[in-house]
């Protein structure tokens, strides 16, 4: 086969699936908070799966918007090829994005509440915000903390929590645990590619403050968001925060790469698997996309891709 032949499979991974978990989980986290109980879900209301298929059509748009203003990166470090290397017409993409954006949008504000479509309209901007120029918060120090801590932890629980058709008057504070872990998981990314950030002018919040002050940070967020969830009697983020705070301690004391890389993929892992626990459904939903990626992969490209200790 040809590989750079088109296959219309390429537009749909082109939305980089893996990249959607993060978001899918703290919609699931956002829902879950919004009952009010710890209790495990055996099913889901249609109006958290429409919610959730309105989120990654948004979250695919922004991702292929990231892609084509990151293509000559992408090319020089090889990697995310389906836009560098002209797998995907680029016009085409383009419109895709386009359709997608303001389709998820438009079903925001007709199918749910008037927040909840602003809450979409905000995920959005702030996705475009995070890559394109000359706003590119991606390259930009605390800036790019807060684009993700905020999107996460706040935009995506939210959109959650309004899926479940309850009272928003504590939505904002139940938030900030989340907002707060999200935040030093994103940190601690930021340091595998110190150097290669700095070489191409990104300048992200680990090298703006160095990787020993990041780390610390990190710790110092991740302590935080540990507080609030025992202020706010959220054990499901007490959980996993818990979980995840020796990691970011080792990774201070040893300032080792691998203790540091171990913080973010196991302080991630633990989200996802805990979420895993309290809605089963999300499991099969997880293996499905993890299979079809690696069948994607392997049938278009002969790669094995995604592996568990891949940083997406």
């Amino acid at each position: 086969m040809d590989r750079k032949n088109p296959h219309l499979l390429d537009y749909l991974f082109v939305l980089r699936p893996i990249l959607l978990v993060p978001a899918w989980t703290m919609l699931l986290v956002g829902y879950f908070r919004a009952q009010g109980h710890l209790a495990v879900s055996l099913k889901l209301p249609g109006e958290f799966w429409l919610a959730m298929l309105i989120y990654s059509g948004l979250m695919g748009a922004v991702y292929i918007i990231n892609q084509i203003f990151d293509v000559e990166t992408d090319r020089l470090n090889k990697k995310l090829f389906l836009v560098a290397e002209g797998y995907v017409n680029k016009t085409a993409i383009i419109i895709e994005s386009i359709i997608l954006f303001l389709t998820a949008i438009f079903i925001g504000f007709w199918k749910f509440s008037i927040l909840f479509g602003v809450i979409i309209t905000l995920s959005g901007i702030l996705g475009l915000l995070y890559s394109v120029p000359p706003f590119k918060f991606k390259a930009k120090p605390f800036l790019d903390m807060l684009a993700n801590g905020l999107g996460y932890g706040l935009l995506a629980f939210a959109a959650g929590w309004l899926s479940a058709g309850r009272d928003n008057a504590n939505l904002w504070l139940f938030s900030m645990p989340y907002v707060l872990a999200v935040s030093a998981v994103y940190l601690n990314t930021t340091i595998p590619d110190h150097n290669s950030d700095k070489a191409t002018g990104n300048i992200t919040t680990g090298v703006f403050i160095g990787i020993k002050v990041t780390r610390w940070l990190a710790l110092a967020l991740m302590l935080g968001s540990l507080l609030l969830s025992i202020h706010f009697k959220d054990h499901l983020c007490l959980a996993a925060s818990g979980a995840a705070l020796p990691l970011f301690v080792m990774a201070v004391i040893s300032g080792n790469m691998k203790w540091t890389m171990l913080s973010y993929q196991a302080g991630s892992l633990m989200l996802v698997v805990l979420s895993g626990m309290l809605f089963p459904i999300y499991i099969p939903i997880l293996i499905a996309t993890f299979l079809a990626l690696k069948f994607y992969h392997k049938w278009r490209f002969g790669m094995d891709y995604p592996k568990f200790a891949d940083r997406a």
